[in-house]
């Protein structure tokens, strides 16, 4: 099925670039190019597409009030800003820090990349090898079920805080696991919280739903394989969501961009208990070679599993029904710090993923020309690591049932990668975690 793709840009004369640039795509996209934004959103009366690409710099209605609108009227559409290095702060204010900006002048196969990888994300529901990769259709789980029940909650503009307390409070396991969760280390609550609705006064309600989603879906399934803790890997998604959301409230993104990154780091794992029970031999390969940040991961995932994890997350997430902004951080792991396609969220989740896994081990010294990754904002996460404790201790004292064979630490601390066997100017496969 070809994905239909909008350009606006008051200038003739790239529009007509990017006709002649973009004729290779002509069988894979459906091309529309509008002049304005007015044009736009006459053209997307008559047909919804799948992505806008628009300028920021537009007289009458500039790229950023576009894209709001478009974001309104049509919510399930992707949007992406082209624009003049000088326009950053603005940019992230228009577009929001889950889509894509590119800065002008923009390489053609740069920007085919990052369109791709928006559409890629779209299609992973339909992904034939990410769902046997996760046991079949058949033993796919469903959603917990007290997901469903304070989605459905919450969307009752009458509905109230007592409302979702009592769904949570009527699942006494999650109820539970919330609790634990509160009273870990990671919120440095003053005073042990004994009551669910004691949780959401203090945290707010959309913490709260990560941590009854996550509690639910760490602890379901059965008897875990060898080596695979739950506990220990919900309190490690605990942590880099933490993180996450530490990073995203100093770059004053808003509320519901700030509840997405923590969603991300929460559960980007989620799936591993499923993939490891349904290959075991290969589970107890990946195990073994222990990988030491996010970028081995993948790549020893990649090589025994034939896809990432954090990529059959996505798949799962997908198919539950998450926001598209949770699914796409997720799918993008890891981004490499060059990628000027990856979205500030899957950079920021990255970096929140290489600090939990190699707490010794500082974040990059480098900014990226043209990127997200500036030195100003590298500096001000920094700041937030040093900040924040190396390794969390486990809720109510409890500690990691350790396994007779299980890994030892890589006492050597990793190299960040700029580029995975690439250099700085490489343009990134558009798919790095496709199967």
């Amino acid at each position: 099925m070809s994905r239909r793709v909008m350009f606006v840009d008051d200038e003739p004369h790239l529009l007509a670039g990017l006709r002649r640039g973009l004729r290779m795509k002509r069988r894979d996209w459906e091309l529309f190019f509008a002049g304005g934004g007015e044009e736009a959103l006459a053209m997307l009366a008559e047909a919804p597409v799948d992505i806008v690409v628009s300028d920021m710099r537009m007289p009458g209605m500039d790229g950023g009030q576009l894209l709001a609108v478009v974001r309104a009227r049509y919510p399930a559409t992707a949007r992406m800003i082209l624009s003049g290095h000088a326009d950053r702060a603005s940019i992230i204010s228009a577009v929001g820090p889950t889509q894509q900006y590119l800065a002008k002048p923009c390489d053609i196969d740069v920007l085919v990349a990052a369109i791709e990888r928006v559409l890629a994300v779209r299609e992973l529901v339909t992904d034939e090898s990410l769902r046997d990769l996760l046991g079949g259709v058949e033993s796919l789980p469903k959603p917990p079920q007290v997901y469903d029940e304070m989605m459905a909650i919450s969307a009752d503009p009458d509905c109230s805080l007592g409302d979702v307390v009592e769904v949570i409070e009527r699942d006494l396991s999650t109820s539970a696991e919330v609790l634990r969760l509160v009273n870990s280390s990671f919120f440095g609550l003053p005073v042990k919280v004994e009551s669910v609705a004691r949780a959401v006064s203090l945290l707010g309600l959309e913490t709260i739903q990560g941590l009854a989603v996550a509690g639910a879906v760490f602890r379901s399934g059965g008897t875990p394989p060898p080596g695979l803790d739950p506990g220990r890997m919900c309190r490690e998604g605990l942590q880099i969501g933490m993180l996450c959301k530490r990073f995203a409230i100093a770059e004053s993104w808003p509320r519901d961009a700030v509840n997405d990154a923590f969603f991300a780091g929460l559960l980007h794992r989620v799936s591993m208990p499923l993939v490891a029970r349904a290959h075991l031999g290969q589970w107890n390969k990946v195990r073994a070679a222990a990988p030491a940040d996010p970028w081995q991961a993948c790549e020893t995932e990649m090589e025994h599993f034939g896809a990432s994890g954090t990529r059959a997350t996505a798949y799962l997430l997908g198919l539950w029904g998450f926001s598209e902004t949770v699914v796409a951080a997720i799918a993008d792991q890891p981004a490499t710090l060059t990628d000027l396609t990856a979205t500030p969220a899957a950079q920021l989740l990255t970096l929140a993923r290489w600090r939990a896994m190699a707490p010794s081990a500082p974040l990059p010294d480098t900014p990226v020309e043209d990127g997200y990754l500036t030195r100003e904002r590298l500096d001000r996460w920094r700041s937030i690591c040093e900040e924040a404790p190396d390794g969390e201790e486990a809720p109510d004292g409890e500690e990691d049932e350790e396994e007779g064979d299980a890994e030892e630490e890589d006492p050597q601390t990793p190299q960040v990668p700029t580029q995975r066997g690439a250099s700085p100017g490489h343009v990134p496969d558009p798919h790095p975690l496709r199967p």
